[in-house]
């Protein structure tokens, strides 16, 4: 389908009638409304309204052909609805001021760059800020991605025109997360679009994101449940330590030890420049080059305050360790005998939160479109244990198997790989679980 560009010249003449109602102005007939047809080759790849700066606007105007001519003659009552349109559009759009440039899951919006810190050979961490005419707005919203818990944006590459989604690392201690920074761990791949230009932002550069995108409501999912064990493969970590943030961090305050979850990550990472931390979590002196790491000190901070409740066990594939099918069968068992000694009742297969069942057919972002919905398990004790999966395609799929996309939509499917093994072969140690594709 073609799109369609308004004349320039209609539009100064539609704003200069629109900003001198009072002043005569000639009459705008038919004929001079006429619009610029997009070839398919020079419509934008996104669907939005912000404007890239490398898309060009100098397009040519092609010769109506016959049957063109004889529409625009035999409908003017159309184009006099479309004027209209056009007329009442460039008055509000005057009347109104700036539009809204905060932060919106349809356009893109722009954040500052204020620092690009290097955490590995091949890792860093980018931090940017809100600009200061959109930073109240933006905060209200940040604070609400943060209280709902596990959340996303989207990158735009402006050159390419492609987006990624990336997730925020949590506030720092002494942060709440409404002070319109955001940060994030990104690992540059050779030939990844994204992460290489990405690892070419400095301090005063801009970027661009679309979001806030609301994930999995863990706590309700979790319910009265207190054990989260997460699969992660290497910056595949973030959505773990959000989750961390919102079990452990937010009700650190009012929650009781044994009354707050326990949660358990193993992180596969290919070299052990990229293990994060792991010297100072296993006692080791750490290197200076470690310690000036915001992302190291905030793994170890998160470690101090929670003690046997937050754990990671680290995986390298240079020194041929791997996630096998028994380190994860005995992370559940672990899990399970540590909280909830007692298995729960059957879920109901139509409730929204702990049907197995209902999350193979159902997208993470479906969550954040229910938030009110109701538990529908009759038990007095409702919830599930969960399992997460996330990192690469290839490792959420040896895992779990990859999502699938059905009606458009990208469905969490069945669950396989080793997950599935361990169901099967397990007697019972999944049955209490609900393993959640990231």
């Amino acid at each position: 389908m073609r799109g369609v560009r308004n004349c320039i010249r209609c539009l100064s003449d539609i704003s200069a009638q629109a900003l001198h109602p009072h002043q005569p102005s000639r009459p705008l007939s038919s004929k001079a409304l006429h619009t610029f047809s997009l070839q398919p080759s020079q419509e934008r790849l996104f669907s939005t309204t912000s404007t890239s700066p490398q898309h060009s606007s100098n397009y040519t105007t092609p010769e109506p052909g016959p049957r063109s001519k004889t529409r625009r003659r035999r409908n003017p009552f159309v184009l006099s609805i479309g004027a209209a349109t056009v007329i009442t559009a460039a008055w509000y759009a005057l009347g109104s001021g700036s539009k809204d440039e905060s932060l919106n899951d349809t356009r893109f919006t722009a954040f500052d760059v204020i620092s690009n810190e290097p955490v590995s050979p091949t890792a860093f961490v980018l931090t940017i800020r809100s600009r200061d005419i959109e930073l109240a707005k933006n905060s209200a919203k940040l604070k609400a991605a943060w209280e709902h818990g596990l959340w996303s944006v989207e990158f735009k590459q402006p050159q390419l025109q492609i987006a990624r989604h990336y997730t925020p690392l949590p506030p720092l201690e002494g942060e709440d997360g409404t002070e319109g920074h955001l940060r994030f761990l990104v690992r540059k791949m050779q030939g990844g679009e994204m992460s290489n230009y990405l690892s070419r932002m400095q301090v005063g550069h801009q970027v661009w994101l679309r979001g806030p995108h609301h994930g999995f409501d863990i706590p309700k999912r979790l319910g009265d449940a207190r054990e989260v064990v997460f699969l992660a493969g290497g910056t595949g970590i973030v959505p773990a330590l959000q989750i961390v943030h919102k079990l452990l961090d937010t009700s650190s305050v009012d929650g009781l030890a044994d009354t707050r979850p326990s949660i358990r990550i193993l992180w596969a990472n290919r070299r052990s420049v990229d293990c994060v931390a792991r010297d100072g979590l296993q006692g080791k002196r750490r290197a200076d080059d470690e310690m000036q790491s915001v992302f190291l000190r905030q793994i170890l901070e998160m470690k101090r305050k929670h003690g046997n409740q937050f754990s990671i066990d680290y995986f390298v594939d240079d020194e041929k360790k791997f996630i096998g099918i028994r380190d994860v069968d005995a992370a559940l068992r672990k899990a399970a005998a540590t909280k909830t000694p007692s298995t729960f009742q059957p879920s109901n297969k139509s409730c929204r939160w702990h049907s197995a069942e209902l999350l193979a057919v159902s997208m993470d972002e479906d969550d954040g479109q229910a938030p009110d919905a109701a538990c529908a398990c009759a038990q007095e004790r409702a919830g599930r244990k969960i399992v997460c999966v996330s990192g690469p395609d290839g490792f959420i799929e040896a895992f779990a198997r990859p999502k699938r996309w059905a009606g458009g939509r990208e469905l969490q499917g069945p669950v396989q790989g080793v997950l599935g093994t361990i169901k099967r072969q397990g007697k019972g140690t999944m049955d209490d679980w609900l393993v959640l594709k990231m």
